[in-house]
């Protein structure tokens, strides 16, 4: 697909409007179902799907849905993905303690899966289904094919790989502020002035992923379930700790600063529109 900024400015308006729509119910009663969060989340990769029709009919559509097929990279970045944001939690936890902060109370975690203090080893050999059962069911499925699939590259065809990231982070993270005003569980209950900035950040450490594999939005798709696995799933509880917080997300920015700056040794390499795809 040709870059044409008037369709990324139409992607993330059509965005914001079926997900806000969507999400409607939740703005006149404290009563709706959590279900009407899922059909919200689809609005990135329909407004992609609806755009890459548009711009290319059927042979758009199918550019775009080949993008979900890009696996053969190394596993390196499938180990990024998955357990990169989980071992930066850990370490949070680490210099929280070795500040003077309290250890988080594993017991909290156990009552987020629905298990008792007692649990700990069968909550460890569940871990791998939550995991699956949120990237699955949630925002990563229903998300990536737009903000990585589509977005990305048309963004950093005329702004570069790190500016494209910073845009995509930022307009992700005011996307989702119906939940946070709404449901603010759906979000781990993270304030504003820490969500804001770490998604920001996370869109630098997207991008610079989707540029080292060939623009996978299937390990984009990986890295969204191990942020939400992090920060959802952890975040009712752990991340209730505001100074722990703190730390995670400056911990997640600085190593958005080192991706940047890798980014930017590798611009001219940067993945584009133009990328060899495998068949659909």
């Amino acid at each position: 697909m040709k870059n044409d900024r008037r369709f990324t400015i139409l992607f993330f308006v059509l965005s914001f409007a079926i997900s806000w729509v969507l999400w409607s119910p939740f703005y006149f009663s404290e009563n709706v179902s959590e279900f009407w969060v899922l059909p919200g989340a689809w609005g990135p990769t329909l407004s992609a799907i609806i755009l890459a029709f548009r711009e290319g009919g059927r042979s758009g559509i199918k550019q775009l849905l080949r993008k979900l097929l890009i696996w053969k990279v190394s596993i390196r970045y499938y180990l990024f993905a998955i357990l990169g944001l989980i071992c930066i939690a850990l370490v949070a936890v680490a210099v929280h303690v070795l500040s003077g902060g309290k250890i988080p109370d594993i017991s909290l975690i156990l009552q987020g899966m629905g298990l008792s203090g007692d649990d700990a080893m069968l909550g460890i050999m569940l871990l791998p289904i939550f995991f699956l059962v949120n990237m699955l069911l949630g925002g990563p499925v229903a998300e990536e094919l737009g903000w990585r699939g589509f977005a990305q590259p048309e963004l950093q065809e005329s702004y570069g790989p790190v500016r494209a990231g910073i845009v995509i982070g930022f307009l992700w993270s005011m996307w989702h502020l119906p939940l946070v005003i709404f449901l603010p569980k759906a979000i781990g209950g993270m304030p504003v002035v820490a969500y804001i900035p770490l998604m920001t950040a996370m869109g630098i450490v997207f991008s610079w992923l989707y540029n080292h594999t060939k623009g996978s939005v299937l390990l984009a798709i990986f890295l969204h379930g191990g942020m939400n696995f992090t920060v959802g799933f952890l975040g009712g509880s752990v991340f209730t700790d505001r100074k722990l917080l703190g730390i995670y997300v400056i911990l997640v920015i600085l190593l958005a600063i080192i991706l940047a700056r890798s980014l930017h040794k590798r611009r001219g390499k940067q993945v584009t529109n133009s990328t060899d795809l495998p068949a659909l």
